[in-house]
C-alpha cells in the first residue's frame, strides 16, 4: 500500500514539474526538467520530514506544558485542574502519507542531483 502511495507521489511530482515547465516562459529542456523536478521533489520531502516530526511526538510535551500552564493561571482552569486531578497526555496525530512523501521527495531528490551531476 506504501508503494503504491509513493508510485502515486512520485508521478504527481514528475506531471508537476512537466506541467509547469511548459508553462514557464523558459525554453523546455532537460535541464528546466530536472530543476523543476527537483524542486518539487524538495517540497514534498520538506513536507514529508515536518509531518514525520510531529508524528513523532516531537511537540507533544510542549503542548502539555501549555496546557497545564494554562489550567493553573485561570481560575476556571485551576479550578476544573483541582476537581478533574491531572491533564491527559496529548497525543500526536498519525498520517498515513508521511512516510511515501518523505521516501518519493528524497529519491526524487537524489536522482535529480545524479542527474544534473552526470549531465551537466
Amino acid at each position: 500500500m506504501k508503494l503504491m502511495k509513493m508510485m502515486i507521489v512520485t508521478v504527481c511530482i514528475f506531471l508537476c514539474s512537466l506541467f509547469y515547465t511548459l508553462l514557464s516562459k523558459q525554453a523546455v529542456s532537460l535541464l528546466t526538467i530536472i530543476n523543476y523536478t527537483f524542486l518539487l521533489s524538495l517540497a514534498c520531502t520538506i513536507i514529508g520530514g515536518s509531518l514525520f516530526v510531529v508524528q513523532g511526538g516531537f511537540f507533544n510535551g510542549i503542548g502539555y506544558s501549555f496546557k497545564r500552564f494554562f489550567a493553573r493561571v485561570s481560575k476556571n482552569g485551576a479550578y476544573a485542574y483541582e476537581l478533574d486531578g491531572n491533564l491527559e497526555f496529548i497525543q500526536a496525530p498519525t498520517y498515513s502519507f508521511t512516510y511515501p512523501l518523505l521516501i518519493a521527495g528524497t529519491l526524487g531528490c537524489l536522482i535529480t542531483t545524479l542527474l544534473s551531476v552526470m549531465l551537466y
